[in-house]
């Protein structure tokens, strides 16, 4: 399966147009507004990169009111993981829970190895390797945005070669 990860700033005022625009899209799975230096993440699957690729620039791009566009590749397979989730348990998540997704720039070139240590982390129920600005990209859950703090603060943060974290909390 074939992964990118797409931060969108807009226009301001013009967030549900895109949004609404962006679930059109047949190969955007995720879309979800959110806090911070962007203001929408578009998570984009496929077994196609070619569509992908396609959808990135033939449709993303085209979208009004889109200002710019920041895509993160995933490596593959691999290089990615994510916490097997009842159908029960995401809803409990989208309806009871903080998510974020977590932009990770690492010190060496280690990205697998610091890969394999999130995964250990209960509250961080995917992540990927990433070819762009960032190494990592990686979800969070917790009860509170102040909780999803302390995971990146106190877990994330502390784990060795990593250098700069960014969160996007999730805006449902």
């Amino acid at each position: 399966m074939e992964r990118a990860y797409v931060l969108i700033n807009c226009e301001t005022g013009d967030e549900n147009s895109v949004l609404s625009n962006l679930r059109n899209i047949n190969s955007v799975k995720e879309v979800h507004g959110i806090f911070g230096a962007y203001d929408i993440v578009a998570k984009l699957e496929s077994d196609n990169q070619d569509e992908i690729r396609h959808d990135l620039t033939k449709a993303i791009r085209k979208i009004k009111k889109i200002r710019s566009t920041l895509t993160l590749i995933a490596q593959g397979a691999d290089s990615s993981f994510a916490k097997r989730l009842s159908d029960e348990e995401k809803k409990v998540l989208e309806r009871y829970m903080a998510q974020a997704y977590v932009l990770i720039d690492c010190k060496k070139n280690d990205e697998c190895q610091v890969l394999r240590k999130l995964s250990q982390i209960p509250a961080i129920i995917e992540g990927n390797v990433v070819i762009g600005s960032y190494d990592i990209v990686c979800r969070v859950v917790a009860p509170t945005y102040n909780d999803i703090s302390d995971v990146v603060t106190k877990k994330i943060r502390k784990l060795e070669n990593i250098k700069v974290t960014r969160t996007l909390n999730l805006i449902e």
